[in-house]
């Protein structure tokens, strides 16, 4: 018998998420729908709407706990599946140690042609030690900027507040599509930090000091 070991089919998800061998997609987010680098409000809506019907799978206009939990399972089975696939690179249905190795050799140089690519501002192919001063200051203000988010989400009694805009407002467990709507709504103004009405890369919360009291067009 060959001592080769295989993750077969039924060892999919776990010898996906296991090794967490994944390449990390360039493409523009889904909502881009038409692919122009920017996220209108409408284009932002759509995809808001497409991701309440694919989770109201009863068509009652309510969203409960478990259809929200089925989704996120179906997603990440999909998202795992989709890592298993690309890791099988003969495509038997199975998983050798050459092929979870040559997956973690690809992630591994991805990885580092990344950093490379982030850390090297004047584009010389390497990256100096004002380049490394940069990137160390650039880490300490991200870190302190997450400190910040951190204190500013406690609520008055100490406890950390939820991310983004409730989307259970009325709290009786169930989301309404009014209530999503609305809370889609305050997202994406949460998140068009220039308030021009369309989301482009590197905007988010963090790019909103100093601009309370500012109204934003709808």
């Amino acid at each position: 018998m060959s001592k080769t070991l295989r993750f077969t089919k039924p060892l999919l998800l776990s010898a996906a998420a296991a090794f967490a061998i994944t390449g990390v997609a360039l493409a523009a987010p889904k909502a881009d729908l038409n692919q122009d680098g920017q996220i209108t409000r409408a284009e932002f809506r759509t995809e808001a709407n497409a991701k309440f019907n694919a989770a109201d799978t009863n068509f009652d206009g309510l969203l409960t706990k478990d259809e929200m939990k089925a989704l996120r399972v179906k997603k990440k089975e999909a998202k795992e599946a989709k890592r298993f696939s690309k890791m099988d690179t003969n495509g038997d249905g199975a998983l050798t140690p050459a092929e979870i190795s040559e997956a973690k050799e690809a992630r591994k140089a991805q990885m580092q042609a990344r950093r490379l690519e982030k850390l090297d501002t004047n584009g010389d192919g390497t990256v100096d030690d004002a380049e490394k001063a940069a990137a160390k200051a650039a880490r300490q203000e991200k870190r302190a900027e997450r400190k910040e988010k951190r204190a500013d989400g406690k609520s008055k009694d100490g406890k950390r507040g939820m991310r983004g805009p409730k989307r259970d407002a009325d709290g009786d467990g169930v989301i309404s599509r009014a209530e999503y709507d609305a809370s889609t709504e305050a997202l994406f103004d949460r998140l068009d930090a220039n308030a021009d009405g369309v989301l482009t890369k590197g905007e988010g919360p963090k790019h909103r000091k100093g601009r309370k009291g500012k109204t934003r067009g709808k």
